[in-house]
């Protein structure tokens, strides 16, 4: 059993930032020629500034806009029970929306049905919408401050706006977005001619890569915009990494993705962490072979998943006499070292593994404990003897 698999960065186990991720995708697999689809973030929010178990405390910052031809429709997910607070909080972010430039067609409010939630968007009437904008007190950065200098004492204009909003407005409870996706990917990614394993890792990496270019953008405090072309080289792309005879995951989204815990104690009493440690390996490196080892990791288990059992056997034992030819090596020059060990064996060829990530980590993982024949030590009790 693996002593340690790294957290995901808090991103698949939120889950109202991961359903925003997943409604964006299941409204970019409707793109058609022409037309695009932007994920924005309404207020200044930076998520290297949030904690992770805060992220969904800012899903009113974020929301979807699909601009096809003559057509745009702005859309705002929750995942939670709507409350008259945050509806409250949808229709000011949709007022400015409806006050600026941007000539909207449609609003949607598209939530879980998992939640039960009432359509109570528009329970309250302009007027009474007006009276609370006008009394509050909220500082000039707050949303409500802003439709407030916008409107000041004009409920004229204000209701009118309120009125055009509710006109272009469409509510969605959503029973199954998962299923969704999965129904409108089987044409794009050729359900029919694969097998369900393939299918799945397909999607799966679609998500991943998306939930990265968003994570990019709102870091650059921009939006991160999708057309159509570009959707269909994403999908091209995915369709040839991913195949029955081939699985190979990009390397730069999952590095992104997933996040190496050195506060966490499976980690720190892990043999392959203590392997490392011998090598004396700084911070950043240290990171670094540990992501090598989570990345072969998540491919293995695509490799069983698809019963690719021995890829990974050609894999580990090519590893490990590389191993064994590199050892030697260093023995007869008289600089057998842990960190000699592990670069040497870095640098032998493999050519089972696809990238030199796959190669890299299959030594980091053939470190850990409960391998049998194929065990790898950097520091081996022969060594820690010799310096004792």
């Amino acid at each position: 059993m693996d002593s340690y698999l790294p957290d995901s960065s808090g991103i698949y186990s939120l889950s109202g930032f991961s359903f925003q991720i997943r409604v964006f995708v299941y409204y970019m697999l409707m793109l058609e020629a022409g037309s695009q689809i932007e994920f924005e973030t309404i207020d200044d929010v930076n998520i290297k500034k949030i904690k992770a178990d805060e992220i969904d405390d800012y899903d009113e910052n974020f929301h979807n806009r699909i601009v096809e031809i003559n057509f745009n429709r702005a859309i705002q997910v929750k995942r939670t029970s709507i409350t008259e607070s945050n509806a409250q909080k949808i229709l000011l972010n949709w007022i400015l929306l409806e006050s600026s430039d941007n000539e909207i067609s449609q609003f949607v409010l598209f939530t879980d049905d998992e939640y039960g939630n009432k359509d109570i968007l528009f329970d309250r009437s302009a007027k009474e919408h007006f009276e609370l904008i006008k009394e509050s007190k909220k500082n000039s950065k707050a949303i409500i401050t802003k439709v407030k200098k916008i409107y000041k004492d004009d409920f004229g204009e204000f209701e009118k706006t309120y009125n055009s909003i509710k006109e272009k407005y469409s509510f969605i409870s959503e029973e199954n977005i998962n299923e969704k996706i999965r129904k409108n990917c089987s044409t794009i990614f050729r359900r029919a001619g694969i097998n369900k394993v393939v299918f799945s890792q397909r999607i799966n990496e679609l998500l991943q890569h998306v939930t990265v270019q968003i994570m990019n953008t709102i870091n650059d405090k921009k939006p991160y915009i999708l057309n159509y072309t570009e959707f269909m080289k994403i999908v091209e792309g995915i369709s040839s990494r991913i195949t029955e005879e081939i699985t190979l995951p990009l390397y730069a989204d999952f590095k992104k993705i997933y996040k190496i815990d050195f506060n966490d104690m499976s980690l720190s009493n892990s043999r392959e962490y203590k392997q490392l440690l011998a090598c004396e390996l700084n911070t950043r490196l240290l990171e670094q072979h540990l992501t090598y080892c989570a990345y072969y990791n998540n491919l293995r288990f695509s490799y069983m998943e698809s019963n690719k059992i021995g890829k990974i056997e050609d894999i580990e034992v090519t590893t490990y006499e590389n191993f064994e030819d590199s050892k030697f090596r260093l023995q007869r020059q008289g600089c057998d070292e842990a960190y000699n060990r592990l670069e040497e064996t870095k640098k032998m060829g493999n050519s089972h593994a696809a990238n030199e990530q796959i190669r890299y980590g299959s030594g980091i993982y053939l470190t850990k404990d409960g391998i049998d024949d194929f065990q790898i030590s950097w520091e081996d009790q022969d060594n820690e003897q010799t310096k004792a």
